[in-house]
């Protein structure tokens, strides 16, 4: 049976908050603020209780009592039904049991999130649904979301996401949870969704949400690209191994099509297109965009591949690991600089040989980038690629034209 416990956690000279905690099996202590405060020469250390010298204090003494009966029920009842017994779920039944709010209450940002996932999640095969992958990142943030509440100690209410409160988030993503500055955008722009999607079922939601932008941090961008020297290097190299065979003929597949690893993946023999003057074309449907694509493949080696021994099925995290140990026993291994996933799951700067930071995402970024600089139009590339504007091309491949680059260009029209 759950033990309560209760506890001043300062000894000011005024009323301060009476915490309330108990221990999950098997794991930490969990604990938050009653609401109740009281001063600490009027507080037991040894009851965990008042001192009851007057009827406000014996009051508060049978408020403590009933809450910690309401609390080992809730427990029990909760043990009982396999629910998760976090420090989310502690502040909801503590705000149930002072009635402050209905726990199903869609002002409460999470309680309103659980239901737009759910019904985003049912719309998904719909003509407006959103795809498995934007569904995948909203679920993704509902977790950062409880993680920040968590730490926070208090339940998020819509009507209270103020300046602060954005502040105060993206300060959390950035320091604590140490998101780089683009992935934190992501996420305060599904925060924003959320809110103009609360709005519209009548919600109130501080106006403010939607004036508010993160300052701007400039973070150096590292970019890994497969050469054309290293390209060769890869369809030279003849691994015995089995699930290297296989991993390295997706991997050159890669780098002639330009596509998203869930596209490359994706690819059977009935996408392909032989043709008789030494090329082939592979249809895909994009699963981002849903944009449809054809690309030529020409090179001798790879088109053998595809015509004579399509590589069979494998995941994209299998796959990840793969291709980083076929560019290490091919010798790519220029001394490079770029992120890796550290111990805490987070991305840290570190330098090191080129293949500890080569991913599926690299092939598609080598493909534009190669290609580029050996002359194709960039309109021409983009129809492959699927990106819509020059502009996030450009950025995508890390080119930044020098201002002679853009004399040049001009002279074309002169």
């Amino acid at each position: 049976m759950a033990k309560i416990g209760y506890r001043l956690r300062s000894k000011a000279n005024k009323a301060v908050s009476i915490y309330v905690n108990f221990r999950v099996p098997n794991s930490l202590m969990l604990e938050i603020k009653t609401g109740l405060s009281v001063k600490p020469d009027e507080w037991s250390v040894q009851k965990q209780r008042t001192k009851g010298k007057d009827g406000f204090l014996q009051q508060l003494n049978y408020t403590l009592n009933d809450l910690s009966s309401f609390l080992v029920q809730e427990i029990n009842l909760a043990s009982t039904n396999g629910n998760l017994i976090d420090k989310s779920w502690f502040i909801k039944v503590v705000d149930s049991f002072f009635n402050r709010a209905d726990v199903e209450d869609p002002i409460f940002l999470l309680n309103f999130y659980r239901s737009f996932l759910k019904r985003v999640s049912e719309n998904k095969d719909s003509e407006v649904g959103l795809k498995d992958v934007t569904i995948k990142g909203y679920r993704t943030f509902f977790k950062i979301l409880s993680d920040y509440e968590n730490d926070l100690g208090k339940t998020i209410r819509f009507d209270h996401l103020d300046k602060a409160f954005f502040e105060d988030f993206h300060s959390w993503l950035l320091n604590e949870r140490k998101y780089k500055p683009s992935n934190i955008n992501r996420h305060l722009s599904r925060l924003k969704t959320v809110c103009r999607d609360a709005e519209s079922f009548g919600i109130k939601v501080n106006p403010l949400f939607a004036s508010f932008k993160p300052k701007k941090i400039h973070q150096e961008k590292y970019f890994t690209i497969i050469n054309e020297e290293e390209f060769e290097l890869i369809k030279s190299f003849e691994p015995s191994e089995n699930y290297l065979i296989n991993a390295r003929k997706w991997l050159l597949i890669g780098l002639c099509i330009g596509q998203r690893v869930s596209d490359l993946l994706s690819i059977t023999s009935s996408n392909v297109r032989n043709l008789e003057d030494g090329y082939c074309l592979i249809d895909i449907t994009q699963q981002k965009t849903s944009a449809n694509v054809t690309i030529p493949v020409k090179d001798p080696y790879v088109l053998n591949i595809i015509e004579n021994s399509f590589p069979h099925s494998i995941s994209s995290q299998r796959f990840n690991d793969y291709i980083k140990e076929i560019c290490k026993r091919c010798g790519i291994n220029t001394e490079t600089q770029g992120y890796i996933r550290n111990k805490e799951l987070r991305d840290e700067l570190v330098t090191g040989p080129k293949w500890m930071f080569i991913s599926s995402h690299d092939l598609r970024r080598s493909f534009a980038t190669n290609f580029f600089h050996k002359g194709v139009k960039v309109p021409l590339l983009m129809t492959i690629t699927g990106h819509k504007r020059e502009s996030t091309f450009f950025g995508y491949i890390g080119h930044k034209f020098t201002k002679d680059e853009q004399a040049q260009a001009f002279l074309k029209y002169l």
